[in-house]
């Protein structure tokens, strides 16, 4: 029996590529297509589908929110973020939300079909470049512990550090780097506790300190 997907994205020629193509694949039915995280919703409580191919950016809401609301009601349905946006911290929001797999959009229909096979047994899969930033990072992580005391820090890290710097609240800075409130609280406690620090003033003096914002 083929599994129902819903593909959800906002660029209608993606969209329609994204159909021509899965289509072709016996074990594939696409059975609706939604270019709002709304849609998304409503389709997803109408035509019960197996699988939901998500994009992040829709024009009304993130579509990590969409998928934690569609997961809160059918917990059942497998939900996969197909996103150029790979960054770390919106990966981390989304396999909090319980989605179960992270595609970047460079991704083949081949890793597509790899990724559905994948959650349909239950298994978390993440795309070769997603992966492969997950794994850069903890290396850089290990590296860090081992050859100096001080935090090696990405240039995303620094940027997060001068806002919290400049007194911008997590909602704020949310809208700065584009993710959602909740990834912004993950973002900044894992950065806390990078950085060895036990409150917000002292990765301010941190920052302060070794030149990343000004006083």
């Amino acid at each position: 029996m083929s599994l129902k997907l819903l593909v959800v994205d906002d660029h209608v020629m993606l969209r329609r590529g994204l159909r021509e193509s899965l289509s072709r694949q016996s074990s594939l039915e696409v059975v609706g297509e939604a270019w709002t995280g709304a849609m998304a919703i409503q389709l997803a409580e109408e035509l019960k589908p197996d699988l939901v191919l998500m994009d992040v950016h829709l024009p009304d809401m993130n579509g990590i929110n969409a998928s934690r609301t569609i997961l809160g009601d059918h917990p059942e349905i497998k939900i996969i973020i197909f996103s150029s946006d790979i960054s770390r911290p919106l990966v981390d929001e989304a396999l909090q939300a319980g989605v179960s797999a992270y595609l970047s959009k460079t991704s083949s229909v081949e890793e597509m079909m790899q990724a559905f096979e994948a959650v349909k047994a239950d298994k978390l899969y993440l795309s070769s470049d997603v992966s492969g930033d997950i794994l850069k990072d903890y290396q850089q992580g290990l590296l860090a512990e081992t050859h100096s005391t001080k935090p090696l820090l990405s240039e995303r890290d620094k940027r997060l550090l001068r806002l919290i710097a400049e007194g911008l609240r997590n909602k704020e800075i949310s809208t700065e780097l584009d993710i959602g409130v909740k990834a912004v609280e993950a973002y900044r406690s894992r950065l806390m506790k990078k950085l060895g620090c036990s409150s917000s003033a002292e990765m301010i003096r941190y920052a302060v300190r070794e030149g990343i914002a000004k006083a």
